[in-house]
């Protein structure tokens, strides 16, 4: 009977997280469209200052927020399922991510951050305490801020010039170089 106990509650858990991950997906997709009608919504304000359209900058500028958030908190909870994890990390190890930046106006990179950084500063029980200093999962969170966390990865095993750092940031290349350097020690070797 206990066998059968743990059977269900790793069939649910596997399930949760597939459900998290589909979540995950969704809320990048809108956040990716609403970043898009975000910045050409910002252009037509540039030609027409219409009271409307400040309106809806900033009713998109606070879905953004809330699809920020919500996305990191999926990507948080499936970060810590080694199936999935290591199913993210190969396909930024085998595919190329280019597109995925574009489209997502480069907020795909903070995602892939969160990937490499977040996951190997906390434990999963860490992560779900108050008491811990959480300022690097926050500030993965906002794309200009992270440049902090960036920094605090490659203090690590990454020797990269600065020169070679801020081009691959600037590229937006720089979260991806991260994975591809330390691919072998990202991968979740556990049973």
């Amino acid at each position: 009977m206990k066998q059968n106990d743990k059977r269900l509650w790793h069939k649910c858990g596997n399930a949760i997280n597939r459900l998290f991950l589909w979540l995950f997906i969704a809320f990048s997709i809108i956040l990716a469209v609403d970043l898009w009608v975000l910045l050409i919504s910002a252009i037509v304000v540039l030609f027409d200052h219409s009271a409307t359209l400040l309106l809806v900058i900033r009713i998109l500028s606070a879905c953004a927020v809330i699809f920020v958030i919500f996305s990191h908190i999926a990507l948080w909870q499936i970060m810590y399922s080694p199936n999935i994890y290591n199913r993210l990390i190969s396909i930024v190890w085998h595919k190329r991510t280019r597109l995925l930046i574009y489209l997502s106006l480069g907020y795909f990179n903070v995602y892939l951050l969160n990937l490499y950084f977040i996951r190997f500063r906390y434990t999963q029980y860490e992560l779900l305490q108050y008491r811990i200093n959480v300022r690097y999962s926050v500030l993965i969170m906002i794309p200009v801020a992270n440049i902090i966390v960036y920094c605090a990865a490659l203090r690590g095993k990454n020797q990269l010039s600065v020169h070679d750092a801020t081009r691959l940031y600037l590229k937006g290349g720089l979260a991806t170089y991260l994975i591809k350097s330390n691919y072998k020690n990202l991968i979740y070797k556990g049973t």
